[in-house]
């Protein structure tokens, strides 16, 4: 059984086939693209074929749009700033916010192609504890 769901592991960058491996490296400060070429837990390749992660700009663009239409409405009419301050606001928490949304969109669109295989992992499950009563 799975340990986390789908949004779960998307939200933590683990693997989308077996949602314990982590995708990347290390933490955003690290790099932010600083993947892993196969999952540590699974043996997933990510980069399941050549600019496979250029699609993941779609969706980073989706994300960055909501965040800014979003901040930027919050801002002028809850917070009172005006038009121009909101968007200066708003771009400044975007290029703050900018490793955790690359980071997200990829792990977005290798979870839209790659599914869950509870059966790979109930194996690798099964082989971790024969090794450890061997």
């Amino acid at each position: 059984m799975a340990k986390r769901g789908k949004i779960a592991a998307i939200l933590l960058n683990k693997c989308p086939r077996c949602h314990e491996g982590d995708m990347f490296k290390t933490g955003i400060t690290g790099g932010i693209y600083n993947m892993h070429e196969t999952c540590p837990y699974c043996d997933q390749r990510f980069e399941t074929e050549p600019g496979f992660f250029w699609g993941a700009m779609y969706i980073g663009y989706g994300l960055s749009g909501g965040y800014m239409l979003s901040s930027v409405t919050l801002l002028m009419f809850v917070a009172g700033l005006s038009v121009n301050m909101a968007f200066m606001v708003a771009i400044l928490g975007a290029i703050v916010i900018l490793p955790i949304n690359a980071r997200l969109a990829r792990s977005i669109w290798i979870h839209i192609y790659v599914g869950y295989d509870k059966e790979l992992v109930d194996e690798i499950e099964e082989q971790k504890q024969h090794a450890v009563d061997a």
